[in-house]
């Protein structure tokens, strides 16, 4: 009689979920049998390895996560993403686009883009614990409404990719008997040296000093050099947006500083003895440079990793991360751990934002780190005394080892994945190299603070990008004529601060200290 009754109810049971499975309207269908896709609209970098639904990577992910991803991508969404966003149907979440903060608050308080802090203290443990042991990082992620609309890309590891460094030939040095630069008057003496006394020993003057595509020297020499000449403290973000802090702890404009005056002749006087390329601000692409480098006539140049002049030459060239300027001061030019605040953004189409953030979540643990970078033991990397080394298909893939491993793993390339970077030592151990050690690059070195991008509200944001337009390209043009001589910079330098005012750099200071005050206290 007992068997029989539970025979009964099981019988109702299942009738009931046969009627009420029957009863689902089309849509509550889709969305059950949809809850383990996402689709996701990322730029496209199809013309150097296979679209995401065909790489390694992703395939393998799938079948560990039980997700499908439906890919889209494209070119050029830079210029596309806010067209984007005026389309009937919506991604459920953008990967690798980079957002401004003001972006992302605007389309956060249009609904577009949902707060994520409280589904990823639910959702994102390895991410939660990350905000919850940096609160710098937290502070760089949170919009001034409050909200967190994005999921990072983090680089906590200034030995790697987030410090911009000089890079000076050491075998020319040592040509002339010279020690590795440690001042600013000293690099000037080896730059001077290197262009009048034949360091490549081939009998003609080919040498140049400092040396890269044109363009490049407000952005990467001055910009390190600003932490020579006391006014880079608060990191890359903060002198790209031309801000530093001063010793009160207060945000104040690089360019309209007495100190950037001096940095300005100090470049004018390296341009003026030939010490620096005279076509640093035109005529030279990045294809001419390296084919110059590899006739052994660059002395120094600047950027993260040595690679970026060419695999003949790399190996000629030390690492320089602080110069101590005339007044004894050293700041290196090193970015904040948040090197990317929009890397996952999920829009209003998400019908599961908890599975996207799960989903993501994996690679902000080591594990996940380490599989986005490297793959997997056996197929894309093998363990050689210890150590984790790509597969020989990588090692000798003919356009190098990075787009050697762009054909397996995406999070090699082209920064802004949503993942914590792997620190110097395992990335190159991958590629059987030496791991660089910094000697100058120190917690004494290191800026005192470190900002990301500051939080701006839309009226702050519109405000600035009108301001900066103006003096951005101003501030261009002036530095081409004072570093090549064309204005003199002491009788210009009045009216170039007058001028500075008049486009409004006295209101842009105003609001970058505000927002300054509300990061801190976020």
């Amino acid at each position: 009689m007992k068997r029989s009754k539970k025979l009964s109810v099981l019988v109702i049971l299942a009738s009931a979920l046969v009627f009420a499975a029957c009863g689902k309207t089309e849509k509550e269908k889709t969305t059950e049998e949809d809850v383990s896709s996402i689709s996701l609209l990322r730029p496209s970098w199809n013309d150097l390895r296979p679209a995401s639904k065909d790489l390694w990577m992703w395939q393998e992910y799938e079948k560990m996560s039980g997700v499908k991803v439906n890919w889209e991508e494209m070119t050029d969404i830079g210029e596309k993403k806010n067209i984007i966003l005026t389309r009937e149907t919506l991604p459920d979440a953008f990967y690798q686009v980079d957002w401004s903060n003001g972006e992302l608050l605007k389309y956060g308080q249009q609904e577009m883009f949902i707060p994520l802090e409280d589904l990823i203290k639910k959702h994102a443990p390895n991410l939660q614990s990350f905000l919850d042991e940096n609160e710098d990082v937290r502070k760089g992620l949170t919009s001034a409404d409050g909200h967190i609309y994005a999921t990072p890309y983090l680089d906590p590891y200034p030995e790697g990719n987030r410090t911009i460094r000089l890079w000076i030939n050491k075998t020319w040095l040592d040509n002339l008997k010279m020690e590795v630069p440690k001042t600013t008057a000293e690099l000037e003496k080896a730059l001077v040296a290197f262009v009048n006394e034949d360091p490549n020993g081939n009998g003609q003057k080919d040498e140049q000093g400092w040396y890269m595509p044109s363009g490049s020297i407000g952005w990467t020499f001055e910009q390190m050099l600003m932490g020579s000449f006391g006014i880079g403290n608060g990191g890359r973000k903060a002198l790209g947006n031309f801000i530093y802090i001063d010793q009160d702890d207060d945000i104040q404009v690089t360019i309209a500083a007495d100190e950037y005056k001096e940095l300005l002749k100090y470049q004018r006087d390296l341009y003026e003895k030939g010490a620096i390329n005279q076509q640093a601000f035109s005529g030279v692409e990045y294809d001419k440079w390296t084919a110059d480098a590899a006739k052994d006539t660059v002395g120094a140049w600047n950027w993260a990793a040595p690679d970026y002049i060419g695999e003949s030459v790399k190996d000629n060239y030390v690492a320089i991360n602080v110069l101590a300027g005339p007044n004894g001061d050293t700041a290196s030019l090193t970015d904040s751990p948040v090197a990317g605040a929009s890397s996952l953004v999920i829009t209003k189409e998400a019908a599961n934002p908890g599975k996207i953030l799960e989903w993501v979540d994996y690679f902000y643990s080591d594990e996940g780190s380490e599989f986005g970078y490297l793959g997997k033991e056996g197929v894309t990397y093998n363990l050689e005394d210890g150590k984790k080394v790509y597969i020989d298909e990588i090692l000798n893939y003919k356009d190098g080892i990075g787009l050697g491993a762009f054909q397996y793993v995406d999070n090699v390339y082209g920064g802004y994945f949503p993942y914590v970077e792997l620190p110097a030592e395992i990335r190159d151990a991958a590629g059987r190299k030496e791991t660089p050690v910094y000697a100058d690059l120190t917690e004494e070195t290191l800026p005192s603070v470190m900002l990301p991008d500051l939080p701006a509200t839309i009226e702050e944001a519109n405000r600035s990008s009108s301001i900066m337009a103006d003096v951005g390209n101003y501030v261009g043009q002036m530095r081409v004529d004072f570093v090549t001589g064309k204005k003199d910079i002491d009788k210009e330098w009045k009216t170039y601060i007058e001028t500075l005012k008049k486009m409004g750099v006295d209101e842009y200071l105003k609001i970058k200290q505000t927002q300054y005050k509300r990061y801190k206290e976020s």
